[in-house]
C-alpha cells in the first residue's frame, strides 16, 4: 500500500512540476505608450549581499525617485524596486539615447571594481519580468533560449586582474499581438563595456572602441548609454513567458525519488521483518495461558522493552520545555505543509514576487492556534497546572530565538549597507503581526488544547522509577545521533542542492511537485529511522526516549547544515577573489543555522509522534497485572 501511494505520488509529480499561475490579469500596451522600467538591485551568486541598485555610487541616479509598495517577502529578499529614467515606449526603436554623465570618485572607482570582480549582476523589471541573460540551449536544433536573470555590471579579465564596467546596455523587448495592443513576454538585456566621457553616444559599430577599465585608484568620467529594441516573438505566449526562466531538471529529480525510494524500501523490509518479527515473538509470551510465575520467567528471559511498562511513560525531564517546543514545532511543519501545498496548486508562482516568503510567515501566524493546542494537550498529559505560562512559552521560545540569530544578522547587514538588512519599519511590522495574531491564537489554542482530556497511557506508572543500565555504545549520544540522521540526509541531498541553489544563486524554484513526493519519502523515512532507535533504545532498558526521539527525528539536521557549507565552500566561493570577508561568511552561516533549526523542528516533530503513537501501540497489546 505504501509503495502504491508513493508511485501515485510520482506519477502526479509529472503534471504539477512545472505548473504555476502567471498571474491574474495580463497587461496590454498600446503601441506608442510608455513602458516603466524600474531598478531594483544587484546581487552574486558568489556573495550573499545584494545591494539597491541606486545604492551603488557609480550608477545614474534620477532627480525623482518612485518607489512601489512591497510585500514582506520582497523586503526579506532584498528588492529595493524603483523608478529610472530609461525610455520605453512600445513599439519605437531606439538606437543609442545617453542616460547621463557621471564622474566617478576614486571611492566609486574602486567599488566598481571590486563588485564586477566578484560577479555582481543587475536586475531590472519592466512588466514585473527581470532583466535576463540569453544562452542557447545545447545540443538543440531550433537553438531555443534560456534565461538566466540579471545582467553582468561588468566584466574582470582574471588574468589581468582587471575589471570593466560596463556603461551601455542594449535592451531587447519581446512581445506578442494581442487584439490592437502588445503583451510582454521576454526582456533581455545585452551589456557592453565602452570607452565614453564625451556625453554622447558612441559609434556603436565601430571597431576600435575600447572598454572602460575601472578599479583603478583615480576619478574617471563616465557617460551611460542604452539602446532599446522591440521584437515580435510568436512563439511564446503570456502564460508562458516565465518558461525560459525556469530551467527544467526532471530526469535529476527522478533520480533523487528512485534513490529515496531504494532507501524506504530497505527501511521498511527492516521494519517489517526484524522489528516486527521480535515484537511478535515478544507479544506471544502474553498471548499464552500460563501463570504469573512463568509469565514473569518468560519476561525476564526475553528482550527488556517489556520490563519498563511501568516507566516508559513518565513524563518527561523538562516537560514544561518539551511541551512549547513540540508544539512550534506543529505550527512549523503545518506552515511548510500549507506552503508547498500552495505551490504545487501554482499559486506561488514566480511572477509573484517574494511570494514564498510572504506566504509562509503568514501561514506561521495562522497556525498559531495548531501549536498551542498540542503544546496545551501535551502539557497536561505531563501533569502540567499552569496552562497560560506554558501557551507563552510556546509562543515565545522558538520564535525568541529566530528573532535573535536574524537580529544579530542584520546588525551586520546594516552595518555593510546591504539591501539584505531587515528596515525598521519591517520589524515593526513583524512585532505587530506576532502581538496581533500569533499570540492570540496561540493563547487560544493552548486553552483548548488544556481544557481536552489528557492522552489515557495503556500502561500505569510506579512510583519509583526504574534505574537506566549502561548502554551499549551505538546506543551513546553521539554514535545515535549520526546512525539516526543518515538515512534521512540521503534521501534529500539530491533535492536540497536545487533548493539552496534557489535561495542564493537567485534561481527560480518552482517544482513542487517534486518537493512534495521528496517530502513524503522523507517524513516516512525519519518515522521509521525513529521508530527503530527508540525500540532499540527500550530493549536497552532505557525508558526515557522523550526527548531522544525528538532529537533522533531532527538528527539529520546536522548533515543539512554540515552541506549546506560545503555548498558555500564549493559553489559559492569558488574561484572568486576578495569574498572571505566576515559579513558574507557571516551571512551564509546565521541563514544556513536559521534553515536548518527550521527543518530540526519539522523532521524532531516527526519523529516524536511516530514513536509516541508506536510505544503507545505495542504497550497496548500488552495486558499486565
Amino acid at each position: 500500500m505504501r509503495s502504491l501511494c508513493v508511485l501515485t505520488l510520482c506519477t502526479l509529480a509529472a503534471t504539477v512540476r512545472a505548473f504555476y499561475i502567471p498571474s491574474l490579469s495580463p497587461q496590454t500596451f498600446a503601441p506608442g505608450t510608455r513602458v516603466p522600467l524600474q531598478v531594483n538591485r544587484v546581487f552574486s551568486e558568489h556573495v550573499p549581499l545584494p545591494y539597491a541598485y541606486y545604492d551603488l555610487p557609480f550608477v545614474c541616479t534620477p532627480h525623482e525617485i518612485h518607489r512601489p509598495w512591497l510585500n514582506i517577502g520582497e523586503v526579506l529578499r532584498g528588492d529595493r524596486i524603483a523608478s529610472s529614467d530609461y525610455e520605453l515606449t512600445m513599439g519605437r526603436n531606439t538606437t543609442c539615447q545617453v542616460l547621463c554623465t557621471k564622474t566617478l570618485s576614486r571611492a566609486a572607482n574602486e567599488e566598481a571594481g571590486r563588485l564586477i570582480a566578484q560577479d555582481y549582476m543587475a536586475e531590472w523589471l519592466v512588466d514585473k519580468l527581470p532583466s535576463a541573460t540569453v544562452y542557447l540551449r545545447p545540443l538543440d536544433k531550433q537553438r531555443s533560449k534560456t534565461y538566466d536573470p540579471g545582467f553582468r555590471i561588468g566584466d574582470y579579465d582574471a588574468s589581468l586582474k582587471r575589471a570593466y564596467l560596463n556603461n551601455h546596455v542594449t535592451l531587447h523587448i519581446l512581445y506578442e499581438t494581442h487584439g490592437t495592443g502588445r503583451r510582454i513576454v521576454g526582456f533581455e538585456a545585452y551589456p557592453r563595456s565602452i570607452k565614453n566621457s564625451s556625453g554622447k553616444c558612441p559609434d556603436l559599430d565601430s571597431p576600435t572602441l575600447e572598454p572602460l577599465l575601472v578599479g583603478t585608484n583615480e576619478e574617471t568620467l563616465v557617460t551611460y548609454s542604452y539602446s532599446v529594441r522591440w521584437i515580435e516573438d510568436s512563439t511564446v505566449h503570456w502564460a508562458h513567458r516565465w518558461d525560459r526562466y525556469l530551467r527544467t531538471t526532471a530526469q535529476v529529480h527522478w533520480y533523487a525519488i528512485f534513490n529515496s525510494f531504494i532507501i524506504i524500501l530497505l527501511l521498511s523490509g527492516v521494519v517489517a521483518v526484524i522489528l516486527m518479527r521480535m515484537l511478535n515473538r515478544d507479544l506471544a509470551i502474553f498471548a499464552r495461558d500460563v501463570n504469573e510465575e512463568e509469565l514473569r520467567d518468560d519476561i525476564e528471559e526475553t528482550s527488556g522493552w517489556k520490563l519498563l511498562h511501568g516507566d516508559v511513560f513518565r513524563a518527561p525531564e523538562y516537560g514544561g520545555l518539551l511541551a512549547p517546543l513540540l508544539g512550534t514545532t506543529v505550527q512549523v511543519m503545518y506552515t511548510a505543509i500549507a506552503t508547498v501545498v500552495l505551490g504545487t496548486l501554482g499559486i506561488l508562482s514566480p511572477s509573484y514576487r517574494g511570494g514564498l516568503l510572504t506566504t509562509g510567515i503568514v501561514m506561521f501566524m495562522l497556525m498559531g492556534s495548531a501549536s498551542g493546542y498540542y503544546s496545551g494537550h501535551l502539557y497536561r498529559t505531563w501533569g502540567g497546572k499552569n496552562w497560560f505560562k506554558n501557551a507563552l512559552m510556546t509562543a515565545i521560545l522558538v520564535p525568541l530565538l529566530l528573532v535573535a540569530i536574524e537580529m544579530v544578522l542584520n546588525a551586520f547587514l546594516w552595518y555593510r549597507s546591504s539591501s539584505a538588512a531587515m528596515p525598521f519599519s519591517t520589524l515593526v511590522l513583524l512585532f505587530v503581526l506576532w502581538t496581533f495574531i500569533e499570540l492570540p491564537l496561540t493563547m487560544l489554542g493552548a486553552w483548548f488544547g488544556f481544557r481536552r482530556q489528557p492522552y489515557s497511557e495503556p500502561m500505569r506508572t510506579n512510583a519509583i522509577p526504574r534505574p537506566v543500565p549502561p548502554q551499549p555504545k551505538y546506543l551513546g549520544w553521539a554514535i545515535s545521533i549520526l546512525l539516526a540522521g543518515s538515512l534521512p540526509f540521503s534521501v534529500i541531498f539530491i533535492e536540497m542542492f536545487y533548493v539552496l541553489k534557489s535561495i542564493w544563486q537567485d534561481a527560480f524554484y518552482y517544482e513542487y511537485g517534486f518537493t512534495v513526493i521528496i517530502g513524503v519519502i522523507l517524513a516516512v523515512t525519519v518515522c521509521e529511522t525513529t521508530v527503530i532507535m527508540v525500540w532499540l533504545l527500550l530493549n536497552s532498558g532505557h525508558h526515557k526516549w522523550w526527548w531522544r526521539s525528538f532529537v533522533y527525528g531532527a538528527s539529520s539536521s546536522i548533515y543539512f547544515f554540515l552541506y549546506s557549507l560545503v555548498f558555500y565552500y564549493t559553489r559559492l566561493r569558488a574561484g572568486m577573489p576578495d569574498t572571505n570577508g566576515l559579513v558574507p561568511a557571516l551571512t551564509f552561516v546565521l541563514h544556513s543555522l536559521l534553515f536548518t533549526i527550521v527543518y530540526a523542528l519539522c523532521t524532531g516533530s516527526m519523529g516524536f509522534f511516530a514513536a509516541y503513537f508506536f510505544i503507545r501501540r505495542i504497550y497496548s497489546m500488552v495486558k499486565l497485572s
